[in-house]
């Protein structure tokens, strides 16, 4: 299973891996003269669509249908920055070769427990290896870009002080939460697929979650004890052997407000006193909670020589941002590019529409036919 998991997660970064530049079909955007296809269009929204309603996306009705035609604008849109950054990579002549790609490849299948289970994975979540190099190219083209453009980007020790007294609301240690938990699921009629999967049912309708989470308070109130309950009761197979103990990957029981749990449950957690539980059910995306607050450390602002070391490592990061944002942007102003689509667009998204985070991890896109 930790295998599978690790196959799952290489999937989701795969995600974007559709092909950008396709023939034989009506075109719906060029750049630079390179066409961007209908069908290149339907198949990368086809995935986006998938991932949406694996969230509990509904698109039904009128509303729904908006929806996805401005879905379906944005994803052009960072499909021609896509192009744009395959071209520049190739100007740049730091696009890579075969081999690079296949190395990365045989890395990917090393990590996930060899070529058997990856291709296994890929099945299970209608991945082909063409869409996995495409993506790869690409993301290995985009990550050498972005050195190359980014190279003399420096921080002083002024510039980190100046950083430090300008965003010291950045700089704080977030809330921190110990919690137990018993968790009531339900089937959501408008979730059919989890990550390309049929859905797994509990055979529960909300207002019967919602019922038992409230049998269960009642209990509770009666003096009944939590991790008892919680291991009868849960659905979270994560939790409940353990009584229902929230823990991290890493198998801490307490973590940051914001970094693991709904944001509900996290809400409702912090507006409770240690060691009481919730009196009503904490409604979230996975399902009923009824939520024991352990332990709970308040926010702290850090000083400067506590900031220093996280902005020595993030600055950089946030600079070379800003740095391949602006060579984006001169990019689009510089190319050719016509957008069947954008006429319907009452308002354009920022530039490049791409982003840097630190340690530049993969994003989405495809390698240029």
């Amino acid at each position: 299973m930790r295998n599978i998991r690790k196959i799952v997660a290489v999937v989701l970064v795969l995600f974007f891996a559709i092909s950008i530049v396709g023939c034989g079909s009506k075109s719906v955007a060029s750049v630079n003269g390179e066409k961007i296809t209908k069908t290149d269009l339907d198949q990368r929204m086809k995935k986006v669509k998938m991932s949406m309603e694996q969230q509990g996306v509904s698109f039904s009705g009128s509303q729904g249908q908006m929806m996805l035609e401005a879905m379906e604008r944005q994803t052009l849109d960072d499909m021609i920055t896509e192009l744009l950054i395959i071209q520049a990579a190739k100007k740049e002549k730091v696009y890579p070769s075969k081999s690079e790609v296949k190395k990365s490849i045989d890395e990917i299948i090393a990590q996930v427990g060899g070529e058997k289970k990856f291709n296994e994975a890929l099945k299970s979540y209608n991945f082909t290896l063409k869409e996995v190099e495409e993506l790869k190219t690409f993301d290995i083209a985009r990550n050498k870009l972005i050195d190359k453009i980014t190279a003399d980007v420096k921080i002083s020790d002024d510039d980190i002080s100046k950083w430090y007294d300008n965003n010291k609301e950045t700089y704080k240690e977030p809330i921190k939460i110990k919690a137990k938990a018993i968790l009531i699921k339900y089937d959501n009629p408008d979730q059919k697929e989890i990550m390309g999967q049929p859905a797994p049912k509990v055979g529960r309708t909300e207002e019967e979650a919602k019922k038992l989470a409230e049998d269960i308070i009642k209990q509770l109130n009666g003096g009944a004890d939590f991790a008892k309950l919680a291991k009868e009761k849960s659905d979270d197979d994560m939790t409940k052997a353990d009584g229902g103990q929230i823990k991290d990957m890493a198998g801490n029981t307490t973590y940051a407000k914001g970094t693991l749990m709904p944001k509900d449950f996290d809400d409702a957690a912090v507006a409770l006193k240690v060691g009481a539980y919730s009196k009503e059910p904490v409604k979230t995306s996975q399902g009923y909670y009824i939520i024991k607050l352990e332990e709970l450390k308040p926010e702290k602002q850090l000083t400067f020589e506590e900031a220093k070391p996280r902005i020595q490592q993030e600055l950089p990061a946030t600079l070379k941002q800003q740095r391949f944002t602006d060579y984006l942007t001169n990019l689009r102003n510089n190319a050719k590019i016509q957008n069947k689509l954008e006429k319907k667009t009452p308002e354009q998204s920022a530039p490049g529409g791409q982003e840097l985070p630190p340690g530049h991890p993969p994003t989405s896109g495809a390698e240029q036919k």
